[in-house]
């Protein structure tokens, strides 16, 4: 089973530099519920897709440890990679890069968490889970 996950780091109040950013709570809910529920796949493998477009040199060791991390809590064995998207100009490119992914890969699902003031967003906009159901024919799963 592969899944794809797009995700977001943000600021945390830590002062200790390596734990200076962690995974935004929309996309650790999203994170969660994919290993929780297809992690009893033998064979789980999950393609992280950063979203950021101002990135630092470790938000992508960052977010695979915060995953793998989540993995090992919940008991599941996963191959974890991050794809972080740099140099995008605008969210149709960010948009882009996602659809790309899931065109050249075997991404069977893709699980994208959001926050429940912007369900009608994510879901009626031309939002990036639109355009992979329409545009790619792969489900989507949304996690509140």
């Amino acid at each position: 089973m592969h899944l794809l996950i797009p995700f977001d780091l943000v600021p945390t109040d830590s002062q200790v530099p390596q734990d200076a950013f962690g995974v935004a709570p929309a996309s650790e809910r999203a994170i969660r519920y994919a290993f929780e529920t297809y992690g009893c796949h033998g064979d789980l493998r999950v393609t992280a897709v950063h979203l950021a477009t101002d990135t630092i040199d470790l938000e992508e060791n960052l977010g695979a440890a915060d995953m793998r991390a989540i993995a090992d809590d919940l008991g599941v064995d996963a191959e974890v990679s991050v794809h972080s998207v740099q140099g995008v100009d605008s969210m149709a490119s960010l948009q882009q890069e996602v659809l790309d992914l899931v065109e050249t890969t075997d991404v069977e699902t893709v699980v994208v968490g959001y926050e429940e003031d912007s369900f009608a967003d994510a879901v009626f906009s031309g939002s990036t889970p639109e355009r992979v159901l329409e545009e790619q024919n792969t489900p989507v799963v949304l996690v509140p």
